[in-house]
């Protein structure tokens, strides 16, 4: 696999602004990717903004290509404009799992980078992308003006952890299936969309055996629980798509299985 980094001959990102987003100082946000309500980067004052972008450099990465490798160094944080991006992590067998996918407007690496320690997983694009990068000493000296920056960081590392809870009570308490039916229902937003016939047909991301990777299952198990699903009419597997005929029913099944 061919690993470039964004750091190596980095080329400056042009920054039209895609959107322009107004935050809590009145300023605009003239950032080259979309930022949400809830996004670390609408702290930012005008200045701030202004020495971002003397600071930031983007890339492309073709599907195959790997942005960073799990265990270098963290040189900064990268946030993803386009594409996909697969966050595996690999044991001393070089067994690996996708722990999570990364989305236009997610940033990654600013777990290692806040602890000053060297990345914990790869970050492997699936799915064409552009990816912007600041390093880590301008990324300091902006949470050192700015402490609501690094304190919205630390409330998306809480929520992480948070993730990680609720999915070792999903491998260790739900089935295969109902873990299969959460995770296509996650999907849904960012993979979806509706056929002709009103059904949802899911653009699945990642290769079968990755799929059951993140839901702590065995490929031949993952596939048992497609063909039971096909099975009772919810849903049937095409290559890498899947066919919802009755999302309702799968809302239904995941409720039904998990206890508040």
């Amino acid at each position: 696999m061919e690993i470039i980094y964004a750091e190596d001959k980095p080329k400056v990102c042009p920054f039209m602004p895609k959107k322009i987003n107004e935050n809590k100082k009145g300023g605009a946000l003239k950032l080259n990717f979309n930022i949400e309500d809830d996004s670390e980067w609408i702290t930012l004052g005008d200045d701030e903004v202004a020495f971002f972008n003397s600071k930031v450099t983007c890339r492309s990465y073709a599907a195959g290509q790997s942005i960073f490798m799990q265990d270098d160094p963290c040189k900064g944080l990268y946030i993803i404009e386009s594409g996909l991006i697969a966050v595996r992590k690999r044991d001393e067998d070089d067994r690996s799992v996708v722990i999570r996918l990364g989305y236009p407007g997610d940033t990654l690496g600013y777990r290692p980078m806040l602890a000053r320690e060297s990345h914990r997983a790869s970050a492997e694009v699936t799915k064409d992308a552009s990816v912007s990068f600041i390093d880590a000493a301008s990324m300091r000296q902006l949470i050192s003006n700015n402490p609501m920056l690094g304190l919205k960081f630390l409330e998306r590392t809480a929520k992480a952890l948070g993730e990680v809870e609720a999915r070792f009570f999903e491998v260790a308490t739900l089935s295969v299936r109902v873990r299969l039916v959460h995770l296509l229902i996650l999907l849904r937003d960012k993979c979806g969309h509706l056929s002709a016939d009103g059904a949802l047909v899911l653009e699945l991301p990642l290769t079968h055996q990755d799929l059951a990777s993140m839901i702590g299952a065995r490929p031949e198990t993952l596939s048992r629980a497609f063909h039971e699903l096909k099975m009772d009419g919810l849903a049937h597997t095409s290559g890498r798509q899947v066919h919802v005929a009755k999302y309702d029913r799968l809302i239904e099944e995941l409720h039904s299985n998990i206890i508040i």
